[in-house]
């Protein structure tokens, strides 16, 4: 998605199950506290079993704790259907709250792609058929997943390569040499405990997009499933994270991180592009099946690239800024 300014259209979702309440709080309330503490009780060299380096072959297959050392980052990620809920091990307790975290965003994400098929005049809820059954039927294993990610733990010895770069405003900030991601996601809702999330605009430059998020709030942003299948009209987030002051914090950066994914045996289609009116380029015509559009490289430069039609550009609303959209949960 982009604004006349080239800037991504990101969105916000507010999360009404985070409000704080009287009483107890709820595990839901507490997951990221949950989470610094998980991570924080982990070892500082992981074993080789649970190295991973973004394996695209292993893409719906992720579960529990596992660690990149080339980015600095270890994730829990919780996959219905493959994720036990009880833990095998008493001593080791996963982040709380997951099963519930994960049906808010998850029916978050739902809904903000079907208001985004809205905008694009296709029928209602057009990605159903590529997207899992709710509830999954029995023996079904979720192709969504709800990471728990802690970033730069000082006391996880990971890979500490880092590029210095200076803001428009004279700032210095520090990124990982890899750390320019795009998710392969329809949808991803991300959350996190401190500001450090940049997304790249269409010139070139980078915008901090958390800077100032209430504790209600999440970042909203597409990724390359849906500019797939939406025929490139929906352009995906390039993003990386600041390290800048994550060293002198005992616990790093944790965030949680919903990616609303298309089914493994289904296909990327823009058929429903194409029933709508919308011109659709070569390059989209074949349907493409998840599997190995997952397992593939996509480079980034060809996706900055396409000059050969305007990109969409959403309605944003008036009182929140360029790029920002505002959805209530309790309203999808």
């Amino acid at each position: 998605m982009a604004g006349d300014d080239g800037l991504p259209s990101l969105g916000r979702v507010k999360l009404t199950d985070l409000i704080p309440s009287e009483g107890l709080p709820s595990d839901s309330y507490k997951l990221l506290d949950s989470a610094r503490l998980y991570f924080q009780q982990r070892e500082a060299y992981p074993s080789a079993d649970m190295i991973h380096t973004n394996d695209s072959r292993e893409w719906c297959k992720t579960s529990g704790y596992y660690a990149d050392p080339q980015l600095w980052q270890e994730t829990y990620d919780y996959r219905p259907g493959l994720t036990p809920i009880e833990p095998s091990n008493a001593m080791e307790l996963p982040p709380g709250g997951l099963p519930d975290i994960f049906g808010l965003l998850g029916k978050a994400a739902r809904g903000i792609l079907d208001a985004m098929s809205y905008c694009l005049n296709l029928r209602s809820s057009p990605f159903t058929e590529i997207l899992d059954n709710v509830p999954l039927r029995s023996r079904e294993v979720s192709s969504s997943v709800l990471s728990v990610c802690c970033h730069a733990r000082p006391s996880f010895h990971g890979a500490q390569h880092h590029n210095l770069t200076t803001q428009d405003d004279g700032q210095l900030m520090m990124f990982h040499d890899h750390d320019h991601q795009v998710d392969k996601s329809l949808i991803s809702v991300v959350k996190s405990d401190k500001a450090g999330l940049h997304v790249r605009d269409f010139h070139g430059r980078w915008f901090l997009v958390d800077g100032d998020l209430g504790p209600q709030e999440a970042v909203v942003y597409p990724g390359l499933a849906l500019y797939q299948a939406t025929a490139g009209y929906v352009n995906p987030a390039l993003h990386r994270t600041e390290i800048n002051n994550i060293p002198g914090n005992m616990y790093g950066r944790c965030s949680l991180v919903f990616k609303l994914m298309p089914k493994s045996m289904t296909c990327l289609s823009c058929s429903e592009m194409r029933a709508a009116g919308h011109g659709v380029e070569a390059q989209f015509q074949i349907p493409v099946p998840v599997d190995d559009f997952m397992q593939r490289s996509h480079p980034t430069d060809q996706l900055f690239n396409r000059n050969t039609f305007q990109s969409f550009s959403f309605p944003t609303a008036q009182d929140a800024g360029p790029w920002i959209n505002e959805m209530l949960v309790q309203d999808l």
